[in-house]
């Protein structure tokens, strides 16, 4: 075993496992090149010395799937460790060296994308060479993402029970009913969940944070909504709510500029503004580059001054 691993060593390169873990995370030769920027034949060749280091096949072919073999998945566990060992190392490097380049991973749940991208923008004004990228999903998804590890922080709803993060609480993000401002109950004050019962609802997709929430607090008040259409992300419910579908519960700060502007209105229901909170979220020991320490300060101060008053 040892002389298995001195002759891996010597003859195997890194740009040899980066094309082996890429192929291995992506089950496509194919999309493998596409990510690395390599031609397919380049791909294919660099596997192929790789097996040829290891006396033994990494993938094996059938139709048009790609598979690990026995010895690929044992050597993707410690290619796996080996990237992020260097990654964490090139992270702590740049973190020496200051703000003069490098990049910034976040995932956002979608409500947060009421203020989060012109932060990012001011952060880019003031640092131009690192370049920062951002994921949105709903709270399920980023939560895979935290257990992954696959990026620097993330914006969540609610803290991840039973993972071992660290967690800073950024603002309030008021849920409440929303409606057409053409909504016959628009204009009529004191509702109760009573008066609620019938309208067509537009629920949020399974997954959902915000979806997570409202079902719990229905069922604290005995309420059980009139479900007309389940939608996938805070965009299909603005439009459905601006066509004058029915009803919905919703972040407040994320469509403050139509509720200003009087094309949805926030219904007067008993009980309701329903308090949340955005949180900052990262996996204990996570080491941030002084740029991505930048970003996080810049999104605590931003979210700090969020005036949300004028909707509460």
């Amino acid at each position: 075993m040892t002389d298995k691993v001195s002759q891996l060593a010597r003859q195997a390169t890194l740009r040899q496992l980066q094309v082996f873990d890429a192929i291995a995370r992506l089950n496509s030769f194919t999309k493998a090149a596409e990510e690395l920027y390599l031609t397919q034949p380049t791909v294919s060749i660099q596997v192929k010395k790789l097996s040829e280091v290891l006396e033994v096949p990494l993938f094996e072919q059938i139709g048009r799937q790609v598979y690990l073999t026995e010895a690929g998945q044992e050597l993707h566990v410690a290619v796996k460790k080996i990237l992020e060992i260097l990654l964490n190392v090139e992270e702590s490097i740049d973190r020496l060296k200051g703000i003069s380049g490098g990049n910034i991973k976040l995932a956002v749940i979608s409500t947060s994308q009421y203020f989060v991208p012109r932060v990012i923008h001011e952060f880019s004004e003031l640092y131009p060479n690192v370049s920062v990228s951002m994921q949105v999903g709903n709270r399920e998804q980023l939560i895979e993402r935290v257990q992954s590890n696959k990026d620097d922080f993330y914006i969540l709803g609610q803290p991840p029970e039973g993972l071992n993060v660290e967690s800073v609480r950024l603002a309030v993000n008021p849920l409440s009913f929303v409606a057409n401002s053409a909504h016959p109950l628009a204009k009529r004050t004191g509702l109760t969940l009573d008066d609620l019962k019938d309208e067509p609802f537009l629920m949020r997709e399974p997954g959902s944070g915000i979806r997570s929430h409202i079902e719990k607090v229905f069922d604290e008040y005995g309420f059980v909504p009139n479900i007309k259409m389940v939608l996938g992300g805070n965009e299909s419910i603005r439009l459905g709510l601006l066509q004058g579908l029915g009803v919905s519960v919703a972040s407040l700060p994320t469509w403050i500029e139509e509720i200003n502007d009087g094309r949805l209105a926030v219904l007067d229901v008993d009980g309701f503004p329903i308090k949340r909170y955005w949180y900052l979220v990262y996996p204990k020991g996570k080491v941030h580059s002084i740029a991505t320490e930048r970003l996080m300060a810049l999104l605590k101060e931003a979210a700090g001054n969020l005036n949300v008053t004028k909707i509460q």
